[in-house]
């Protein structure tokens, strides 16, 4: 048994060694496919914190009348925040105004103009958690109609718009996944087909003293298994460290699945298996 095992093996790495040029390109191919679908990956592991990122800036911004007192701004503070859809209500006054427009303008207004003209307003931040955009809009729509209230600027339509093309390009990645396991597929069958015609010879000696197809099979599946380990396996090392280049580069902070190496290298391995078994039906008929 110990010996048989140690045969097909041995066969496997032969026949490894033996193609090195078409082992190579399946190589190659498999180090590129799965390079775009590693990266995809770690693209699609972190989605929900991009969105979440992005939801977390749902702000708009009420801008009150100019006869509205402090005290009352207070009050209306108090009652935006006990609404569910709300996380905070910041209270910016006059004078926060004023060192705002200091900040981004780098004029004093009341330098400028003799007085503040500028409103009191309420910065209010969205609940991020089950979030809904047709309430926030309903909520801005009965927040314009009060009396106190000049204007609301509000641009969450843009970031929902933003959401949207997230969820496309996860459409679009699930597209690309089928397109690289195609290609993956194509290219190993090819291969392995490629091998057994270079040893039919073998492969008919073999049939010839009774050894069953599974036997036949093995030594091929060993050469598909090498293909894909190590095709997948630079994959990976190159995808993990150019976002860890990346990450240090642009001060990010994109997060890598801890188990992205087992997820490319066990996907690999089915698609090879898979791949070398549909090209071995054909031939060993």
């Amino acid at each position: 048994m110990i010996d048989k095992i140690a045969f097909l093996f041995s066969e496997g790495l032969k026949n490894f060694l033996r193609n090195k040029l078409t082992n190579f390109l399946c190589i190659i191919t498999i180090l590129i496919n799965f390079t775009i679908l590693g990266t995809f990956f770690v693209v699609g592991f972190n989605t929900d914190s991009l969105v979440n990122f992005f939801r977390s800036k749902y702000t708009f911004e009420i801008f009150l009348n100019d006869d509205v007192s402090l005290e009352q701004s207070t009050v209306i503070t108090r009652d935006l925040q006990s609404n569910t859809a709300i996380y905070s209500v910041v209270l910016i006054d006059k004078e926060k105004s004023a060192d705002i427009f200091l900040e981004e303008f780098g004029e004093n207004v009341v330098d400028m103009l003799g007085y503040n003209p500028l409103p009191m307003s309420l910065k209010v931040s969205l609940e991020k958690n089950n979030f809904d955009l047709n309430r926030i809009e309903g909520l801005i729509n009965d927040i314009e109609n009060y009396n106190f209230v000049d204007s609301v600027e509000y641009r969450g339509a843009y970031i929902d718009n933003i959401e949207d093309k997230i969820n496309l390009f996860i459409f679009f990645f699930l597209i690309l996944v089928i397109g690289i396991v195609f290609i993956s597929i194509q290219m190993i069958s090819n291969t392995v087909k490629l091998s057994m015609s270079n040893r039919s010879d073998f492969i008919e000696i073999l049939q010839y003293n009774g050894a069953s197809d599974i036997f036949i099979k093995i030594p091929f599946f060993i050469e598909s298994i090498l293909q894909s380990i190590i095709g997948s396996f630079i994959a990976f090392l190159l995808v993990n460290y150019s976002f860890i280049v990346i990450n240090s580069y642009f001060n990010l902070n994109i997060g890598i699945d801890n188990f992205l190496w087992a997820w490319m290298i066990g996907l690999s391995l089915i698609i090879g298996l898979y791949a070398s078994n549909k090209a071995m039906k054909k031939i060993l008929i």
